[in-house]
């Protein structure tokens, strides 16, 4: 007798059968009708459709707008936290009020690219009031999750506010993190003295 497939390889198999090239055009959408409405796969399901949406570049499935809100609203249902990232992203421009608190939960939530947008909007005052000081602490966050542009952010910062020393010491973070951060950064860090 077969050991039964746990959500999560049940998952991979229906994708893995969608992307093989001999797969029908029905099967095909049979899957993506699972994917759409299953409550099996913890909202994995669904945020794998959110990213379909997002990455508009050959995805797998088409999906429309309308339906990426629809899948973002399922996974928030299913309790997936990723799913706040998405809605913030689907709602920033419609409903703004929403996008915060999507945006809020899911930096709670510790996920990377949300630090990354709360910085932005708290770098430039969108959605959120401008404060530079909480917007540098999410770069930070950003980068200590691993995203290049957190370090990029927090250098950008820096060069905003002319603190060499600070330039050059995120430079060297990320440098040991396996970053390089191009541009003028390397005149930066070759200078001897500030002007």
């Amino acid at each position: 007798m077969e050991k039964a497939l746990s959500r999560d390889e049940l998952l991979i198999q229906l994708l893995e059968k969608a992307r093989n090239p001999f797969t029908t055009c029905e099967q095909k959408e049979d899957i993506l009708t699972i994917m759409k409405d299953s409550s099996n796969f913890k909202g994995k399901n669904h945020i794998f459709l959110l990213q379909c949406y997002f990455n508009p570049v050959d995805p797998l499935f088409i999906i429309d707008e309308k339906e990426a809100l629809r899948q973002g609203y399922l996974a928030l249902k299913e309790n997936n936290p990723y799913s706040c990232y998405y809605l913030y992203l689907l709602l920033k421009d419609k409903e703004p009020s929403k996008a915060r608190n999507y945006l809020r939960l899911c930096c709670d939530s510790a996920y990377p690219e949300a630090y990354l947008e709360m910085a932005k909007c708290q770098h430039k005052g969108i959605l959120f009031e401008e404060n530079r000081e909480k917007a540098f602490e999410n770069y930070k966050k950003a980068a200590k999750c691993g995203l290049y542009e957190g370090y990029y952010g927090m250098f950008l910062m820096a060069s905003e506010d002319g603190d060499y020393p600070l330039q050059k010491t995120i430079i060297e973070e990320a440098e040991k993190r396996g970053f390089h951060l191009p541009g003028i950064i390397e005149w930066i860090t070759k200078r001897k003295k500030p002007c």
